[in-house]
């Protein structure tokens, strides 16, 4: 049974242009905004692969980390604990003492349209002969 109160929540692909010298590139990275606003820290990253597992295995989830790769580095001592309902997905930050009741629907649609984004950009950059790295790199 839902709770009377769900949080919004909105899942997006950025992909920005990078260029190192004459190498030019363009990165894809996972932006999430609860309620309108960032549940991790400027510098951190999303991992892709845990927030999709997270989505279908209750427990503790380092959905977030620093951009170095250690999540402790940017103060994720303890990971996002998420546990389910048939329609919400609860995540409770353990850091902050923050929770959040998210529609599992709502999630689902957005890492689906994540998904096929990825792969439209891909094709699209392929054909002009520029690398994407970045979310879904690998698909």
């Amino acid at each position: 049974m839902p709770t009377e109160f769900t949080d919004s929540i909105y899942i997006e692909l950025v992909v920005t242009a990078c260029q190192l010298g004459e190498k030019v590139w363009m990165q894809g990275d996972l932006e999430i905004l609860i309620n309108g606003e960032k549940p991790y820290g400027e510098s951190d990253l999303i991992y892709f692969d845990v927030l999709q597992k997270s989505m279908n295995e209750e427990g503790e989830h380092f959905i977030f980390s620093c951009c170095c790769g250690m999540p402790e580095c940017s103060g994720w001592i303890k990971g996002i604990e998420v546990s389910h309902s048939e329609s919400e997905v609860i995540w409770r930050d353990n850091n902050s003492d923050k929770s959040w009741t998210l529609s599992r629907e709502k999630m689902e649609e957005d890492l689906r349209a994540v998904k096929a984004e990825v792969l439209s950009f891909k094709a699209f950059f392929l054909s002009k002969d520029i690398e994407y790295v970045g979310v879904g790199h690998a698909w």
